[in-house]
């Protein structure tokens, strides 16, 4: 089987060289990645804060807290010191808030969400599933700045016009369900070119979505259907589940990445099992915020 992540990394090792602002707890496996990287030339990191103090590296204040080590590292990268910013955990509310402030002046419509990658063994292509991380229940206007995300993720990526699949649990419009409604709406604003060249169809059930001869089947005729690059879940309960499920009973390849800042925000997701850090670097280098 094609290897398309090794790709990925071949694609971010001929890239320009990147700057990597480091911070976080200690984690070995996410410092002998970004050393790697540095040996190969596409990164040059910058370690803020204690767990980084006795690389040989540019150190940032070394003697400063974890929390102090964030407030710094997100001065530097609102700086432009940096290119993008790898957080080595842990995941918690304190990281997200910190976040969360950088997005308080951005554009109203920006949200932060999650982009997982995903290899199929029958698809040459990567496929994205969002929102796996950030929104238990998001609502139309957090879906539209999901949606935008991860066509800029994808985009990185070299798909100039991606197919998005609104799901929801049918492909018919029930105002008791709010996910076919969001759906809807959505794929009338792809109609009007609201998502410039992606085309976002919905609602669709995960049968019409991933197979055409199913949507055929229901009357459903759309060049989304059975050929889809980005799946946009309807809540975080099923976009995990669905995810996991792949991950450890279908024992696939998974990566990511935090988009909707300025910047890419790599971390190791719980979906993430192989070579997470170095393949979530390489896709950091290749996208935009």
């Amino acid at each position: 089987m094609e290897d398309l992540f090794g790709k990925l990394i071949a694609s971010a090792r001929r890239g320009k060289k990147k700057r990597v602002l480091i911070w976080g707890h200690r984690d070995e496996g996410a410092v002998a990645a970004v050393f790697r990287a540095e040996q190969e030339g596409w990164v040059k990191p910058i370690g803020v804060g204690n767990p980084f103090k006795e690389l040989n590296w540019e150190i940032d204040s070394p003697s400063i807290g974890i929390r102090e080590a964030g407030i710094r590292a997100m001065e530097l990268m609102r700086e432009g010191k940096a290119d993008i910013l790898l957080y080595t955990g842990p995941l918690d509310k304190e990281f997200f808030s910190l976040l969360w402030e950088q997005i308080k002046g951005l554009n109203q419509t920006q949200v932060l969400s999650y982009v997982s990658l995903f290899s199929f063994p029958n698809n040459a292509r990567f496929t994205f599933f969002t929102d796996t991380l950030i929104h238990g229940s998001p609502g139309l206007r957090e879906k539209i700045g999901i949606v935008e995300n991860a066509i800029r993720v994808s985009g990185g990526l070299g798909v100039e016009r991606p197919r998005v699949a609104a799901l929801a649990p049918l492909e018919l419009i029930n105002p008791a369900l709010q996910s076919t409604l969001d759906g809807a709406v959505l794929s009338k604003m792809s109609e009007r070119g609201q998502f410039g060249e992606a085309m976002v169809e919905g609602p669709l059930a995960m049968d019409n979505a991933a197979s055409a001869s199913a949507a055929r089947h229901k009357g459903i005729r759309s060049p989304v259907a059975g050929n889809v690059d980005i799946y946009l879940f309807p809540d975080l309960e099923s976009a995990h589940l669905t995810s996991q499920f792949l991950v450890y009973a279908g024992n696939l390849q998974s990566a990511g990445v935090l988009a909707g800042l300025p910047f890419p925000v790599v971390i190791r997701s719980p979906l993430e099992r192989f070579r997470p850090w170095e393949i979530n670097l390489a896709l950091g280098c290749l996208i935009k915020g």
